[in-house]
């Protein structure tokens, strides 16, 4: 009974967002928004989907070490891991206090996006720290940013629209 609930709680969660894209009188807007939901979800799958097949598949996790061989030495050394640190916790900080700010009165739109961003930002941190045993962990750590890049992409959207009107 409890699978049943939660799977009516998500559909008319994803009802919602899609009937307020559904009502935008810009088609272009919506293929926009639908779009980039399209590549954060592809970009989180295929990382959950690497992660898999690293114990499924042998040549899966030899690529996946050769990969962490070459990540180690170039995008993920010490000192930009300490950047990236840096980067998501104040991504993190940013968009709470954009969230309670702008929590009061806004749309359902923005409230979704800056709590996506902080959401991803908070996983960011955790995957940086504390996901270093999974096979895919620099592939996370990247699929992640490609996230926050794209809520930020939509955030900067959503408020460049409603100022400009």
């Amino acid at each position: 009974m409890i699978e049943k609930r939660q799977y009516e709680v998500s559909i008319v969660f994803f009802l919602t967002i899609m009937g307020e894209r559904l009502i935008m009188k810009n088609k272009r807007v919506f293929l926009f928004q639908t779009m980039l939901t399209i590549i954060q979800f592809l970009s989180i799958i295929c990382v959950i989907v690497l992660e898999y097949y690293s114990s499924e598949k042998m040549g899966v996790a030899r690529y996946l070490v050769y990969k962490k061989q070459v990540f180690e030495t170039t995008l993920f050394t010490p000192e930009m891991l300490n950047i990236d640190t840096f980067i998501f916790l104040a991504g993190a900080i940013i968009c709470l206090i954009l969230l309670m700010v702008k929590a009061k009165g806004s749309e359902l739109g923005k409230f979704i996006s800056l709590s996506v961003a902080t959401f991803a930002n908070i996983m960011g941190i955790i995957f940086l720290h504390i996901g270093t045993q999974l096979y895919a962990y620099h592939f996370f750590i990247l699929g992640i940013m490609i996230v926050i890049v794209i809520q930020y992409i939509r955030l900067i959207v959503i408020f460049y629209r409603k100022n400009s009107k």
